[in-house]
């Protein structure tokens, strides 16, 4: 027996439409069209069945489309996922009164397996452009970190042992004719040594990505400690219990931090940087302040859309979280880290 598909549809999608006002998954009149083209879709693919009729080969072309447009909104899959239980939640009601008027020799049971795998097919095909979009954001991530340890290389530890060398050449002119002057050279030459031997060997603890304690705000009070100069107060608070984080994620997180933290200590010249890090019921969250220069945060990154604020953003979104930075030139800079804690088995992370 034939289903009327425009009739259903129309249901079907108000329906979802319905459900979605006030989820956290419709987040603009754009995303609720990708949603109502998806939902159309696996309700005319479920109509086909219901009339017995061939499927639509289009189908995959189109999730793919709006998967991509939805990667380069940088819309995390889980989304995705969440919009599909809400669409079974929306379709599967109005297919079962379907299925009853239409006499189709299929079961509930059969409806609602088909509903799934036409879904579930969509959110597979739509998830693959993420994939490519955090392969992206993964070697754009390495390259500008590739890119300051090479500026970090050249303009402060080759600088420093450049200024040595200047000053052990001005040694060897003086030591026989102004020892006075020539023992000044040679203290000069030291402490730039000095400097950048330490700067060598906070370059190379950069460069260790695993965290060096235990846990996060462990690693975090290390790393404070370790760099941090002499009258910078420093503070770290952690509001309610710590979270069981994966490792691949404490470790981003202290990856993603830790870039914010260098930043506030190389460019802001703060006296005093605060962290706090926050577990809520399905949210972590990390705040970083500092009360240093501060700086416009539109100019810079319109100016130059690479470096710390663009790597602190991109590791935020491929954990599926999101990161704000606002900032006030002169009166310093705040951070915003949010992770959404999953749940697995019933388990938070």
């Amino acid at each position: 027996m034939s289903v009327d598909s425009d009739r259903l549809v129309q249901a079907a999608v108000t329906a979802y439409r319905e459900l979605l006002i006030g989820s956290t998954v419709l987040s603009d009149e754009a995303v609720a069209g990708q949603l109502a083209l998806q939902a159309e879709s696996v309700v005319r693919a479920v109509a086909r069945q219901l009339s017995s009729t061939e499927d639509d080969e289009s189908v995959p072309d189109m999730s793919a489309r709006i998967g991509s447009e939805r990667a380069r909104s940088r819309i995390h899959p889980t989304q995705s996922l969440r919009a599909a239980s809400l669409m079974f939640e929306a379709l599967f009601p109005v297919l079962a009164d379907a299925l009853e008027a239409s006499g189709a020799p299929l079961s509930v049971v059969e409806l609602g397996t088909a509903l799934e795998r036409e879904i579930q097919q969509r959110v597979a095909v739509g998830a693959l452009p993420y994939v490519d979009y955090l392969l992206t954001s993964l070697l754009s991530s390495q390259h500008d970190e590739r890119s300051r340890i090479a500026r970090d290389l050249h303009d402060r530890i080759a600088h420093g042992m450049g200024v040595a060398l200047q000053q052990l050449d001005l040694f060897d002119h003086y030591r026989f004719r102004d020892h006075d002057r020539a023992e000044e050279h040679l203290a000069a030459a030291r402490t730039s040594i000095v400097s950048s031997v330490d700067m060598t060997r906070q370059l190379s603890a950069d460069l260790w990505v695993t965290m060096p304690g235990d846990t996060l705000s462990e690693a975090l009070a290390s790393y404070l400690d370790s760099t941090a100069p002499e009258g910078t107060r420093t503070s770290l608070e952690m509001l309610g219990t710590q979270p069981h984080l994966p490792d691949e994620v404490a470790a981003e997180l202290y990856l993603l931090i830790r870039e914010a933290l260098r930043n506030a200590l190389i460019h802001a010249h703060p006296t005093s940087i605060d962290i706090e890090l926050i577990a809520e019921a399905d949210l972590f969250r990390a705040v970083i302040r500092d009360n240093g220069d501060g700086f416009d945060v539109d100019a810079v990154t319109s100016a130059k859309p690479i470096g710390g604020l663009t790597s602190i953003r991109e590791r935020a979104e491929m954990l599926g979280g999101r990161a704000s930075i606002t900032s006030i030139p002169g009166a310093g800079t705040t951070v915003d880290v949010h992770y959404p804690v999953a749940t697995v088995a019933g388990q938070r992370w």
